[in-house]
């Protein structure tokens, strides 16, 4: 290896290692419990997911955590995430220079990426916080309650779904309530716990007239491995005391209690 890229390496292993302590984990420390006793909603990109929906959150100027290819309805309503999460290789890869384009990425909130993409995938985003993701391997689909955490400055356990990841930040923020609206969990392609896909071509898998992921999709989506991660969330959730809901128009997330979305801003 060449001598420069050598020393590069070793600092960026040990400020992964160190993260906390490092320049990337404190700025994430002024976070917590910023949004004391606040409620939020989490925004999935499931075909349920409207524009008049987003409309009504800016209306009420409740804060939101959104993700990935959100800025497709930017032009259709004057709501703006106050955060913005993507930590999929692959999805980032695709999406870097629309988040990077000034008029994007002036519309996102606080953004955050993880730093694994920075040091070592070249994907570098405008005016974002780093944070670091943790991996474990959980395609079993058993419980795994110990692999949820809002510790944002020490790291944030990867579960599969950017919802997760933003509802694990939501609670160090000090977010008391949570609504998932757009959280479908329901795919054109998915795998089950045996191993079995299951194909679905009348599914859509984003809302709006976003496609569907193609063929050459890196990996097939665990629903299993999902729904126990989900489960394992809201125990954490209810460990501490934090309410989530989900506020999705239908789809087949049945881990939270159910609320409609209409009746929250009566």
């Amino acid at each position: 290896m060449n001598p420069v890229k050598s020393i590069i390496a070793r600092r960026q292993s040990k400020i992964i290692e160190n993260f906390g302590n490092s320049g990337y984990g404190k700025a994430l420390k002024p976070f917590c419990n910023s949004h004391t006793g606040e409620k939020c909603f989490v925004i999935g990109n499931g075909p349920s997911l409207t524009p008049e929906d987003l409309s009504v959150l800016s209306k009420n100027n409740v804060d939101s955590f959104a993700a990935n290819r959100i800025y497709n309805t930017f032009d259709k309503t004057d709501w703006r995430p106050a955060y913005f999460i993507s930590e999929d290789e692959f999805v980032l890869a695709e999406i870097a220079d629309k988040l990077n384009s000034t008029e994007i990425n002036s519309q996102l909130g606080k953004i955050f990426i993880p730093i694994q993409m920075k040091f070592y995938k070249n994907i570098e985003i405008a005016n974002a916080l780093y944070f670091k993701q943790l991996f474990a391997d959980l395609k079993d689909s058993r419980p795994h309650p110990e692999f949820i955490s809002d510790d944002m400055p020490s790291g944030i356990p990867c579960r599969g779904s950017v919802a997760i990841t933003s509802a694990q930040m939501a609670m160090y923020m000090g977010y008391s309530e949570i609504y998932l609206i757009g959280v479908d969990h329901n795919f054109s392609r998915m795998a089950d716990k045996n191993g079995n896909v299951i194909v679905d071509k009348t599914v859509k898998d984003h809302y709006g007239d976003v496609k569907n992921a193609d063929e050459n999709t890196k990996g097939i989506f665990n629903i299993d491995a999902a729904t126990q991660s989900f489960i394992d969330l809201k125990a954490y959730g209810d460990k501490k005391g934090v309410k989530i809901y989900n506020a999705t128009r239908g789809g087949k997330l049945e881990v939270f209690p159910r609320v409609d979305f209409d009746s929250l801003f009566m």
